[in-house]
């Protein structure tokens, strides 16, 4: 996990993100190996990571989700969002171009909202 600064397409504001990236060749030689069976898991090895562990730790203070990560990750319903957004994702190019997606990143705002980066510089608000 890293942080990154967008504009939001909607808005025209810019907004930073924690941010992952992803490999959907990885993705899916996980999904053939069993090792991820659902979006929950998924998100689970996202929110994983080492970066994301001590983003949780360094903002546990606070009840209020959009400055604890922690509390957020429950309140936005991040532990199944992140995961199922990305299979999705990856579904539907396979579905429609019928190859995989280029390596792309998923990021989520204080709030909770997740946008899609891709490679060509395109924001996606899922």
């Amino acid at each position: 996990m890293y942080h990154k600064e967008i504009t939001n397409p909607r808005t025209g504001r810019k907004i930073t993100l924690k941010t992952w990236k992803i490999e959907p060749r990885t993705i899916l030689d996980l999904l053939k190996q069993k090792k991820i069976e659902s979006g929950r898991d998924l998100s689970f090895m996202l929110l994983n990571d080492e970066e994301s562990i001590e983003t949780m730790q360094d903002q546990e203070h606070g009840d209020n989700s959009e400055n604890n990560f922690a509390l957020s990750i429950f309140e936005n319903a991040l532990d199944w969002r992140l995961g199922m957004t990305v299979l999705n994702f990856i579904r539907g190019v396979v579905k429609k171009y019928r190859k995989l997606p280029k390596p792309f990143e998923i990021g989520v705002t204080r709030k909770g909202d997740i946008f899609l980066i891709l490679n060509s510089g395109r924001i996606v608000v899922a």
